[in-house]
């Protein structure tokens, strides 16, 4: 496959999937991931896509909101790393707060074996995944989006009020370099900002992919979580900014 050839594919994958990590488009199109970077390397030179940490988006997707269907095999891995190391932070009683991020999906999927556990979501596909012995889960209903699954609203911001959780669990379409939590939907960082009014502990899900990135609204700047928790080392920068 020559170079143009291979681009071309590659643009026709993240037309097709919203976003791809090198090491995904180096296994569909059998070529090397140094072959892919510089492949992709190109492409962002072009103006077709821009880069992310290990992959690539197309450039009119950024600020654009991409389907669960979609985010959620955006780096299962990496998530489900994540998903593991949370749920040290549940214990039995707890009432906790789940967003409607596909990395709270993949840590909602490990809470099987705790007793008298109150879940509150905006998510209805994490509340049927729920649907467990010994888990009280609440979902607050809303407009619901028409490219994911998550309820907004101001109904939905009212309903999260209602609660004082032990801990909130949330995640976002990207970190900014100056330390924003940020999304691409206003709606949802509206409702992901009531998430954090009443809560106890705030957590913050991020995979590796999300650093340096910055998306359309801010929901909270990282200083303001209480842990962060993440598949491989947070960047000094970031580190420096919870120090202060």
């Amino acid at each position: 496959m020559s170079c143009l050839e291979r681009r071309k594919e590659i643009l026709k994958y993240l037309k097709n999937n919203g976003t791809a990590s090198v090491h995904r488009l180096s296994k569909e199109l059998y070529a090397s991931e140094a072959t892919i970077r510089r492949d992709l390397s190109k492409l962002e030179e072009e103006g077709k896509i821009k880069r992310t940490f290990g992959g690539a988006v197309l450039v009119n997707l950024l600020n654009k909101e991409i389907p669960l269907s979609l985010r959620e095999h955006e780096h299962p891995e990496e998530k489900k790393i994540i998903a593991s190391k949370a749920i040290h932070y549940i214990h039995d009683g707890y009432t906790i707060f789940l967003d409607a991020s596909s990395t709270c999906y993949y840590l909602a999927e490990q809470l099987t074996n705790y007793s008298d556990l109150t879940v509150v979501t905006n998510s209805p596909k994490t509340s049927l995944a729920l649907g467990v012995k010994n888990i009280s889960c609440y979902c607050s209903g809303g407009l619901q989006l028409p490219n994911s699954i998550a309820y907004i609203g101001i109904k939905t911001c009212e309903y999260f009020k209602r609660f004082n959780p032990d801990v909130v669990f949330i995640s976002c379409r990207g970190l900014s370099p100056d330390g924003y939590l940020c999304d691409s939907s206003i709606e949802e960082a509206e409702v992901k900002e009531a998430l954090l009014c009443n809560s106890g502990k705030k957590v913050f899900l991020c995979d590796s992919s999300k650093f340096g990135q910055t998306y359309r609204y801010n929901i909270a700047h990282i200083s303001e979580m209480d842990i962060i928790i993440t598949e491989s080392k947070l960047p000094s920068r970031y580190q420096k900014m919870l120090k202060k």
